[in-house]
């Protein structure tokens, strides 16, 4: 039909089609007109009879028209080189290594190029006509017009996402997204880019420079002489998660027994780490053979490893994979590092050094606090400890219940002095006008303080022995043979009446303050050997830390407060529960909700849920409990029907900064403000808790407590019905979304009509955002210190 035979209504309808063939939808030609789908629908048909349109279907039930060039109808070669300008545009998408796609102002699909369908695995008819938001997981149907608004050909929009392939699997993407020049209709273009490899290269990136960072933090703390166990548990935790693997330990070798025992590690069953061993020579492990080896040992899976096999500790674990490398020299190792995983995995070269870095940094940290043989020493000498931990322990409680530094002094020496360990101990401070150490006090034989003089002059040949050396240095000084040692000659007499063989010089010092030296004696030689070393510089950090305490109550500051820690050994019995109390449940907040109600919120572990359920079943004010699984600990709301420990305490003027129970012990820190009545509180927990122990009490300097203080002029300000609304709601998971708890769930929690509940918090939420937001409140609020 030639041009000029159209009737008015055809030649209109095609006046919307240009010529570069860009294809329009039913709708959109309807839409344009305006007229109805099926008149457009009945003109477009006649086009095509006509000659004058071209037209295919799409998806389900969509058609797609657009007018051909010239050329469409004539016979070529499709080998050729396109000549035109829009066939050389048009070969060059088709071609092109990115993925193109054209949209519509709906976000559908109206030309795709052949990388598009290769990589999403869909063909050309399948991807045309559909939305962009059927393959791309960053969009749907509802964010289309926010997408492509206010787009232009010089404003593009480049973003992120993740596309969708036919087979489900997905993979990253940079898209830019453009307004399409020169088109009658609302076209835009999307020209995107795999960045898998890209993402990839950046994680490889990051996990090296924190791989780095983990290196410099253990080399710090190795170079800082911290306990070598604690270095060694620190070490572990520090490659399990650098390397997100399951496991990770720290193996001791005794070449005696030909073993290796399992010193500190993480992820393994509950009660192994300081009692399950490995052969250390038993043929083809991978143990012996990591003993063997100067490199790191790479597994990515132990069921096709032709090497060796795993131990019963891999195996019994489910370990698949994983990296072993020896702490220290090939020819005199102290033991093996290895992290594994429950997974096959490739481990890189850089993840190999990683942890052979790490094994380097334990064996210069072994190197610095004693030789093999010592260590070896120090495990067989275990139960000879046992006394003088108890001793230790005992002192703990003593200096707690001491208010001053003279009874916190007379009860460490009566402790040391009432064990048959040891004969004589004595505290001496330096006296600064004579350069004399000045005797405090002391328990045990007595007489031999009366013979002896001490100095700190270093000219004085009386400043050589081990109490001068322990103030001077800060460090414990142990002589482990007395008779032999020349440093107590200007002593030597009394030493021998008295029979002393060793002696200990203990530093008392804390923060930098050096309060004195605690002095011990025993009648056996090697007395103080490096394990029971180890247990006396714990006494004089206690001890300092017990005088430092009752030195600052004399004059506390506004920004310090008390802190007690207590503790309920074996919660299962001391509440009769039959089943052990295991895993860790943390209480982090209590909202009274009102008639001697409140709930708890906190967080329980896997091990954890099973427990606090039977401790609800037992305990009478203990109601009822509800889990939330989807969280990782598992969080949960306890409905009490008593007051608790936690609420009871706010009303004295302090917060429990942290309360928990972990491997069946319950242990609750309190902190209390200066003018707060410590006996009393010490008392309520006492009353609610019969069988608690205090650990500690000491006064502390906050830093961060503008927040705490914002909190609690918050609750000043709220009524107690709307406090409770907001803290629950909160706590709840009202505000996330999706929502954890709706309004009417919450509402039955407290115990409310739905609408009294919303009526509630709204107020809340209006008078919280009034003191946050408002100049005057801002003004009126104590500002949180930074």
């Amino acid at each position: 039909m030639p041009a000029g035979s159209l009737t008015t209504a055809l030649r209109e309808t095609l006046s919307l089609f240009d010529r570069a063939g860009t294809p329009l939808t039913t709708t959109e030609v309807a839409a344009q007109l305006p007229i109805g789908r099926r008149s457009a629908y009945e003109r477009l048909e006649r086009l095509v009879e006509a000659d004058r349109l071209d037209t295919k279907s799409v998806g389900a039930s969509g058609r797609i028209w657009w007018q051909p060039s010239p050329v469409d109808h004539e016979e070529r070669d499709d080998t050729a080189t396109p000549d035109s300008p829009t066939e050389r545009f048009e070969s060059l998408i088709e071609h092109s290594p990115d993925m193109i796609d054209v949209l519509d102002a709906d976000g559908r699909l109206v030309s795709v190029n052949r990388r598009l369908c290769m990589e999403l695995g869909y063909s050309e008819a399948a991807l045309l006509g559909a939305g962009i938001w059927e393959y791309d997981e960053s969009i749907d149907e509802d964010g289309v017009e926010t997408l492509l608004s206010g787009l232009s050909v010089d404003d593009p929009r480049s973003f992120e996402a993740r596309y969708r392939r036919a087979d489900g699997s997905t993979f990253p993407v940079e898209v830019n997204l453009i307004r399409l020049a020169g088109s009658s209709t609302d076209r835009f273009v999307a020209i995107s880019r795999d960045i898998s490899d890209r993402n990839r290269d950046e994680r490889a990136l990051r996990d090296r420079v924190r791989q780095q960072e983990v290196v410099t933090e253990l080399g710090t703390r190795g170079l800082e002489g911290v306990d070598l166990d604690a270095l060694m548990a620190e070490a572990a935790a520090a490659v399990a998660e650098t390397l997100d693997t399951d496991y990770c330990k720290v193996l001791d070798l005794d070449t005696e027994a030909d073993e290796l025992l399992l010193r500190q590690g993480v992820g393994w069953e509950e009660g192994i780490v300081g009692s399950a061993t490995v052969s250390a020579v038993e043929n083809e492990s991978q143990a012996s053979h990591t003993l063997q080896t100067e490199s790191a040992v790479v597994v990515n899976d132990f069921t096709t490893e032709p090497r060796f096999s795993g131990p019963d500790l891999l195996t019994d674990h489910d370990v698949r994979s994983g990296i072993s490398t020896i702490i220290g020299p090939l020819d005199s190792p102290w033991g093996i590092l290895g992290a594994h995983d429950t997974a096959p995995r490739e481990f890189s070269d850089h993840d190999a050094n990683f942890v052979q870095s790490v094994a380097n940094i334990l064996a210069t940290a072994i190197n610095r606090h004693a030789s093999d043989q010592q260590l070896v020493a120090q495990r067989e000498r275990v139960g000879a400890l046992n006394d003088l931990n108890g001793v230790i322990r005992e002192i703990t409680n003593a200096v707690i219940d001491q208010s001053t530094r003279a009874e916190i002094e007379a009860a460490v020496c009566e402790r040391l002095a009432a064990t048959d360990s040891y004969q004589l101990a004595w505290i001496g401070a330096v006296d600064r006008a004579s350069n004399t150490v000045e005797i405090r006090t002391e328990a045990g034989v007595s007489g031999y303080t009366d013979e002896i003089t001490v100095s700190v002059d270093s000219e004085d040949p009386l400043s050589g022995g081990p109490t001068a050396r322990a103030l001077q240095t800060g460090e414990t000084q142990v002589v482990n043979d007395i008779p032999t040692n020349a440093g107590h000659d200007p002593w030597r007499d009394p030493v021998e009446s008295y029979g002393f063989r060793s002696s200990a010089a203990i530093p008392i010092a804390h923060e930098g303050t050096m309060y004195g030296a605690v002095n011990i004696y025993a009648d056996r030689s090697n007395a103080f050997e490096r394990q029971e070393r180890a247990v006396i510089d714990q006494l004089g950090e206690v001890v300092g830390h017990a005088i430092a305490a009752a030195e600052r109550k004399r004059a506390l500051l506004s920004t310090e407060l008390t802190e007690l820690e207590f503790r309920i050994r074996d919660v299962a019995a001391t509440f009769d529960v039959t089943a052990d109390i295991e895993g860790t449940t943390t209480f982090d907040t209590v909202v009274p909700i009102g008639d001697d109600e409140f709930l708890v919120y906190g967080t329980a572990t896997d091990a954890a849920v099973d427990s606090l359920t039977q401790l609800v079943a037992v305990l009478p004010h203990w109601q009822a409990v509800d889990f939330d699984t989807d969280d990782d600990p598992a969080s949960f709301e306890l409905r009490l029907s008593d007051p608790p420990i936690l609420s009871e305490i706010a009303s004295y003027g302090g917060y429990v900064e942290g309360a928990v129970i972990e491997d069946g012990d319950y242990r609750m820190t309190i902190h209390l403000a200066p003018t707060a009545d410590v006996g009393q509180v010490a008392d309520l927990v006492r009353a609610a808790y019969p069988n608690v122990e205090m650990l500690r009490r000491q006064q502390i300097t906050t830093q961060h407590d503008g927040f705490r203080r914002i909190q609690r002029h918050l609750g000043e300000t709220l009524t107690d019905r709307q406090s409770a609304a907001l803290e629950t709601a909160y706590h709840a998971g009202y505000f996330e979304w999706p929502r954890g708890h709706s309004a009417t769930e919450i509402a039955d929690t407290l115990g409310v009509a739905p609408a009294t509940f919303h009526q509630h918090l709204r107020k809340a939420e209006k008078r919280v955002f009034d003191e946050l937001l408002s100049t005057t409140s801002q003004q009126r609020l104590p500002a949180a210190r930074h």
